[in-house]
Parts: structure tokens; C-alpha cells; sequence
């Protein structure tokens, strides 16, 4: 008889496992990250998001168990529901990281915005970092479909052998200008060294100022700024219509004293966005003062039409975008800000996406033949 009644009980609880697993474990197109903290932390950090509160966790993701630390991570986000991570480890590293994020791209509908500006970026000859796409789970509650991102560091420099003098960080609503009073300490995070002396940023925004009202003044502002790879920025965000990407969300590189400053983009998730148009060129200081002057116009109009024949079209992005939906449509149906209970049906915002590719090269060109 007790024979018989531990064999029921075995089977009532193996019914009951099958009853609470959740389908996200069970993903195979992304890597499922797991992430365990006890819950007193956990209810701490999501008191404390906006103060960078740190607490241990274990993260369990492809067979092996790390310890680790977590704090959120992000800026405008941090105010969202669906918020960033930054994780720590404090042993080992995941594809050669040991500390990544976990971006909440709040406003990518399509869950692929951030690899698929990767691809562009890394296309042009632009300085980027690595993404993949994972589903995060943490305490066994799903979080959702994320991209595991390589922060720009120290560390990412020295990964590929590049070198680098000093480093910021564009914050909301940057002025590439000293006019006005602005102050870039108030805005800008310097990230490399970490320090206050922001001397060769004032000395590029006064080669701006200087160069817009005096065309003398030109030669000085290609010491202090790598024109040519800045308007390859200009023109492949233009394209893409990431409308926050032109005062905000990328950073500034000198890779020694004398270089002059190169763009490394970040944050992708406004990208193909619907709900603003740049037109052919999205408005900010820099350009301002570049467009004073034909050569750089004629370099830019040319800059969009190779990166659109080349890039922007349907025969570079569609195989990806097929490529990336196989892999993450089963996850994004899954993610409770995306596709779960219908909020987004992942089919009609791949639809959107490749529209938006086929007509966004015509619906500037009219603009950028005008100018």
C-alpha cells in the first residue's frame, strides 16, 4: 500500500511540474538566461532602479552557473516598466564578456532593431559593438526577448587592438556648441579617462562654432573631428530615421592626443521608427556647420545614395531580417511587452519593417536632390 501511494504521489507532483513550466524554457531559437536573486534584493533593486542599486545574483545561461552582480542600466528607460540591466560577473565571461547589458529597447517593436543597425553600422566602416538576442527570465519569471550587449569600454577597445585616449558620452539633448553658454559637463559623460577635464571637447565645439561663420576656419575643424566618418553617421542614421541619434546616443573618440574625434553609435531602439521623420538629414549642430560648405554637401548626397544601393535596400536587409525572425519569432511571442496576449503581432510588425526599407531611399530622395 505505501508502495502504491508513493507512486502516486511521484506522479502528481511530475503532473503538477508539467502544469508550471514555463513554455520559455522550453525556447530553442534564443539562449534562455536565467538570473536568480533572493527576492528581499530583488524588491530592493526595483525600488532603487533610478539610483543604480547593485545586488548578487546567480545567472545560469548555456550550462553554466555564474555569480554575478545586477543593476539596471539605461537612462530614459529606467522610467519605463520594462527596464535594463547591467550584468557583472564575477568569474568567467559569456561570448568573452564580463560585463554586458541587457537593453530594454523600449521602443523596438520588431525585436531586431539593434542587430539590424549592427549589420549596417559594421557595413559603413563604423566602430560597433556586439549584440545576440536572449531571452531573460528572472526568478523564474519571464522578462522577456533582450539583446545581450557589449558595453564600449576600455575593454572593447582593447579586444580589438584598438587604441583610444579618451571617451564620451552623449546624454539627452547634447548642443555641439559653445553659444548659448552651454556647458558639455552638465549633458556629457566622459567614460575614458574618468575625469573632468573636458579640454579637447571644448576645443572641438569651438572649432564648430569657429567653421560655421568662418570658412578659414575649416582646416582647424578637421583636426578636431574625423569629418568623413562623421558624415557617414549622419547619413545611415538619416536613413534608418532614428530620430534620437543626432544630439544623443552615441559617443565621441579620440583614439590618441592629436586624432581627431570619430563616432561610435549606440542604442538602437528608435530605428525605422514610424512615429517621426528626419527627412534626409536629422538636425544638429555639426551638420549645420558641415553643410555651410558645397564639397561636404555633394560627399553627403553621395554618402546616402551608396549606402542605400549597397545597404539600405531589400537585397542586403530582407535575407537578415528572415534570418533574425526564424530565430527570435517563438521569444518575441513569449515577451510580455511584445508579442504576448496579442500586444504586437510579430508577422504585421515584420511587414511594417520591410515597407519601411522598400520606401524610406524614395521618400527622401526628392530632399536630398534639392539641396
Amino acid at each position: 500500500m505505501k508502495y502504491l501511494l508513493a507512486i502516486l504521489l511521484l506522479f502528481l507532483v511530475s503532473c503538477n511540474k508539467d502544469v508550471i513550466v514555463s513554455p520559455s524554457e522550453n525556447l530553442t531559437g534564443v539562449p534562455v538566461m536565467n538570473i536568480y536573486a533572493e527576492p528581499e534584493s530583488l524588491s530592493k533593486l526595483r525600488a532603487n532602479k533610478i539610483l543604480n542599486t547593485e545586488i548578487p545574483v546567480e545567472v545560469h545561461f548555456e550550462d553554466y552557473v555564474y555569480t554575478a552582480t545586477l543593476r539596471s542600466a539605461g537612462s530614459g528607460s529606467k522610467y519605463h516598466p520594462r527596464w535594463g540591466f547591467k550584468v557583472s560577473l564575477q568569474h568567467g565571461a559569456i561570448d568573452g564578456l564580463k560585463t554586458f547589458n541587457l537593453s530594454s529597447q523600449v521602443y523596438d517593436r520588431t525585436g531586431m532593431n539593434t542587430l539590424l543597425a549592427i549589420k549596417l553600422y559594421e557595413a559603413v566602416g563604423l566602430k560597433t559593438h556586439s549584440a545576440r538576442s536572449v531571452f531573460i527570465r528572472i526568478n523564474d519569471h519571464d522578462e522577456g526577448l533582450y539583446p545581450m550587449i557589449e558595453r564600449i569600454d576600455s575593454a572593447f577597445f582593447d579586444k580589438r587592438g584598438h587604441k583610444y585616449s579618451e571617451l564620451y558620452k552623449l546624454s539627452f539633448d547634447t548642443k555641439f556648441s559653445l553659444a548659448g553658454g552651454f556647458i558639455p559637463e552638465y549633458v556629457i559623460d566622459k567614460e575614458i579617462p574618468k575625469d573632468d577635464n573636458y579640454s579637447s571637447l571644448y576645443q572641438l565645439f569651438h572649432a564648430l562654432d569657429e567653421a560655421y561663420s568662418d570658412s578659414t576656419k575649416l582646416a582647424i575643424l578637421k583636426n578636431h573631428l574625423d569629418v568623413e566618418n562623421y558624415l557617414k553617421y549622419h547619413a545611415l542614421t538619416s536613413l534608418l530615421n532614428n530620430y534620437d541619434a543626432f544630439t544623443n546616443n552615441f559617443l565621441l573618440l579620440k583614439s590618441n592626443y592629436d586624432a581627431p574625434f570619430e563616432v561610435i553609435p549606440w542604442d538602437f531602439d528608435k530605428c525605422f521608427s514610424l512615429d517621426a521623420n528626419v527627412g534626409a538629414f536629422g538636425d544638429n549642430e555639426i551638420i549645420r556647420t558641415l553643410f555651410k560648405y558645397k564639397e561636404y554637401r555633394v560627399i553627403y548626397k553621395s554618402l546616402v545614395n551608396q549606402i542605400a544601393n549597397l545597404y539600405f535596400n531589400e537585397n542586403f536587409l530582407f535575407p537578415i531580417i528572415d534570418n533574425y525572425a526564424t530565430q527570435i519569432k517563438d521569444a518575441y511571442k513569449l515577451d510580455p511587452y511584445l508579442g504576448k496576449e496579442g500586444r504586437y503581432i510579430f508577422d504585421n510588425e515584420m511587414s511594417q519593417l520591410k515597407n519601411f526599407i522598400t520606401n524610406r531611399y524614395n521618400e527622401i530622395k526628392a530632399e536630398l536632390n534639392s539641396f
